[in-house]
């Protein structure tokens, strides 16, 4: 926005892009998550639909653990959501909770795969068709998965040791009225992986608070740090 004004505006965003990519890694994902259900459960009635693919967003929350105390979670510390989708409702109900890593979208909409730039951690995956394969032949819930996780794999999302939430469908595949959700840590055998990436904390700085609250005050913004970063971001929304 404002901040990119002036006259190097590129180098303006490479550094609010830094700083953004920074400051995740100080979120605490699971008080994030129990933040947004408290209060969402305390403000309407939630759908069955939405209530099961909360729990895809705590499963992915879950599962992503510091194993080895370094600050961050690596790439194969965390869990990656494939959900397949068709109008993108199932996909935006899982963001709304912020699960950590990804969400890759399947989908064999055009407007829904552009979409997924406007919603919190979506990747899309654009397909022909949900029900068959390239050549026209039917295809099953289980080949579309197999089919995303080797596309997940060669675009390096996917790594030995990664747990994988899969959302479809009960009876269909699609899991916009009615949503399944599944955990599996096996993989395709004919899926190729590439070498293990890693996010570095720089100075792998441990002590990292998190902070969520409702109201904002003078002295909260005031208070000086201690055993965390110098510098406090601060993020209205």
């Amino acid at each position: 926005g404002e901040t990119a004004n002036g006259a190097f505006p590129d180098t303006a965003v490479r550094i609010m892009s830094a700083i953004a990519e920074n400051a995740e890694l100080g979120i605490d994902y699971y008080s994030q998550f129990c933040f947004i259900r408290f209060w969402n459960y305390h403000t309407g009635v939630i759908s069955p639909l939405e209530a099961t693919l909360a729990s895809a967003a705590k499963s992915a929350v879950e599962f992503s653990e510091d194993l080895d105390g370094n600050g961050v979670i690596d790439a194969d510390e965390g869990a990656l959501i494939f959900v397949v989708t068709k109008t993108g409702k199932a996909a935006n109900l899982i963001s709304k909770y912020r699960p950590t890593g990804l969400i890759v979208v399947v989908t064999d909409s055009e407007e829904v795969a552009r979409g997924c730039n406007s919603w919190c951690g979506q990747y899309p995956y654009l397909v022909k068709s949900l029900d068959t394969d390239v050549h026209g032949n039917s295809m099953s819930k289980e080949q579309l998965i197999s089919q995303a996780v080797v596309w997940g794999a060669d675009k390096g999302f996917v790594v030995q040791g990664k747990k994988l939430v899969y959302v479809t469908g009960p009876a269909t595949v699609a899991a916009d009225e009615h949503a399944l959700v599944a955990v599996d840590a096996s993989l395709p055998s004919q899926t190729i992986f590439r070498h293990k990436s890693q996010m570095v904390d720089p100075g792998k700085l441990n002590y990292i608070k998190s902070l969520v609250t409702t109201k904002i005050s003078k002295p909260l913004l005031a208070k000086p740090a201690v055993h965390i970063r110098s510098t406090k971001i601060i993020c209205t929304m």
